[in-house]
């Protein structure tokens, strides 16, 4: 491949995202973004972890731009290919048009859902710096680093990811999931250290979040900044059922941090272990278990969003 135009984005399709959607729109969306006079080049992921190769092979080849044809799991293997084997990538840009089920990234952004809006905000080129997210699993001598864009959690949401990988219901897959999932669940004892302070207690769930939003609108982390360098870490303590069904409103209202058995930090490292591996999911892929390291690359890319 010749090397390419400033102005000539890396577009990389997700066919499985949206249920297939994805795939379906490709002509639709090209449409859109041809509408706009874009330049790009479109690559097709053809199985699980293609798109991290793919976005990893486009840097190479000189590629800056980028834009993610999916959602929040697409992001995160385009972020994870970028940022490969601790490179921090110098001027690189990211883009998204959503088709995916979630897509919590572009709720906290405010990226519209439509194509034709979409293909209009990469052309307008309004960008903003955005944190990265660094997950680093396992012990020291098999150590696997994974970046996020917007959520990563340990312990109970990282269980429904893998429970309802198999079972697709839209938006409502990880409420489902949730629901279905609390009856055969064993909250875990966590041992946490951040910024020096050692604690262990019983979590329902540990969240460290750059953006607000995962789950599919759980509005996990309400005064998260994607740009300050720090992880707003949500910590749930083991809840009852009746607890669960009572405040689950809390869960998509705001009002989380609120709740009594809620713990809020934000710090830019947190530690996470337990005397069994517990596991941990980022941007709804699951990734591994603990024991897990959360960090952040500050600023470590620019990304394309409505300007204000």
């Amino acid at each position: 491949m010749s090397a390419p135009g400033p102005d000539t984005w890396f577009a990389i399709l997700n066919p499985a995202s949206g249920g297939g959607r994805a795939w379906r729109d490709r002509g639709r969306i090209e449409a859109c973004l041809r509408n706009q006079g874009l330049e790009w080049t479109t690559a097709v992921s053809e199985h699980p972890g293609g798109t991290v190769e793919l976005a990893t092979r486009a840097l190479r080849e000189g590629f800056t731009r980028f834009i993610a044809i999916g959602g929040d799991g697409t992001l995160n293997e385009i972020v994870t290919g970028l940022f490969a084997a601790d490179q921090r990538p110098q001027g690189c840009t990211l883009g998204l048009i959503p088709v995916g089920r979630g897509n919590d990234w572009a709720r906290t952004h405010r990226i519209p859902r439509g194509y034709a809006d979409a293909a209009a905000l990469l052309r307008a080129g309004h960008t903003t710096a955005h944190d990265i997210g660094v997950a680093e699993l396992g012990p020291p001598q098999r150590r696997v680093r994974r970046c996020f864009i917007n959520v990563a959690g340990v312990g109970f949401d990282a269980y429904v990811v893998a429970q309802t990988r198999a079972t697709r219901l839209g938006p409502f897959t990880y409420l489902a999931g949730l629901l279905r999932g609390f009856v055969g669940y064993r909250v875990p004892r966590l041992r946490l250290l951040a910024q020096g302070e050692q604690s262990e207690a019983p979590l329902f769930v540990a969240f460290a979040a750059l953006g607000r939003y995962c789950g599919g609108g759980m509005h996990i982390a309400p005064q998260a900044r994607t740009d300050d360098g720090l992880l707003d870490v949500t910590l749930i303590g083991e809840v009852s059922k009746l607890d669960l069904i009572v405040n689950l409103r809390r869960l998509f209202d705001g009002t989380i941090l609120a709740y009594r058995k809620v713990r809020a930090l934000r710090v830019p490292r947190l530690e996470v272990s337990a005397a069994e591996p517990v596991g941990v999911q980022a941007d709804g892929e699951w990734i591994g278990e603990t024991p897990a390291t959360f960090s952040v690359l500050p600023r470590a890319l620019r990304v394309v969003v409505p300007a204000r």
